[in-house]
């Protein structure tokens, strides 16, 4: 006899409080626990509190940005294998902002998504590399 499965942890780091809150409920809809934060400073001490499944990350935010925090998490062993999708406004225009291409702005994120993102592809990639990722 097994025990009961526990939701798969999501943390969402982004400082949209609009985007958090519908995607924080759609996540949680569809069976995931989410615990969100609003910059990346507060998003890398509760992924090093209670380590997630996976992590949903801006790149552009206040006090630490998604870039810098990656690369914390990325240095973290504790959290080395954790996955970031990263969810960015800027897609291809990152060249352009930042002299970066997409993988060089992402380091070693699993994968990228340009905001407004759909729902329905957000769920998808998140199941498939949280499945992964096990």
């Amino acid at each position: 006899m097994t025990g009961p499965q526990t939701a798969p942890r999501i943390l969402l780091i982004d400082d949209d409080e609009e985007l958090v809150a519908a995607l924080s409920c759609a996540l949680e809809h569809a069976g995931y626990a989410v615990r969100c934060a609003g910059n990346g400073a507060q998003g890398v001490r509760m992924a090093k509190e209670d380590r997630p499944e996976l992590i949903l990350m801006d790149l552009m935010m206040p006090v630490k940005k998604g870039f810098e925090s990656c690369t914390e998490i990325w240095q973290d062993e504790s959290l080395s294998d954790v996955p970031i999708l990263v969810l960015t406004a800027f897609g291809q225009d990152i060249g352009e902002t930042y002299g970066l291409t997409r993988e060089h702005a992402c380091g070693k994120a699993v994968d990228f998504l340009e905001k407004p993102v759909e729902i329905n592809v957000l769920l998808d990639r998140i199941a498939k590399l949280i499945t992964s990722s096990r």
